[in-house]
């Protein structure tokens, strides 16, 4: 599937909303948006729970190495991070 980036940045914009409890629609979660701002008030304990969530989702494991490397500082770094985790690790991603 060609769209699988698009695919993973809704799946993820979606889970992002449910397990953060956000007051946003997907839709308006853009990829420039601050991880940490007062719309999405990441913390490490929602952090863990976010990438949980995320690890669930995509049958993938996520290495603490990777995403301290990742540098995660807004939702796009978070996307750009799953998208290669997902197609290196993922059986669908294989494909």
């Amino acid at each position: 599937m060609n769209d699988d980036g698009d695919e993973i940045s809704t799946r993820t914009r979606n889970i992002m909303v449910d397990v953060l409890g956000l007051r946003l629609n997907p839709e308006d979660i853009t990829d420039d948006m601050s991880l940490y701002s007062p719309r999405i008030k990441l913390d490490s304990l929602s952090m863990l729970q976010l990438l949980l969530a995320v690890e669930g989702e995509f049958g993938v494991q996520l290495d603490d190495e990777d995403v301290m490397e990742a540098d995660l500082r807004n939702v796009g770094d978070l996307m750009q991070l799953l998208r290669r985790i997902v197609r290196e690790k993922s059986p669908e991603g294989s494909a």
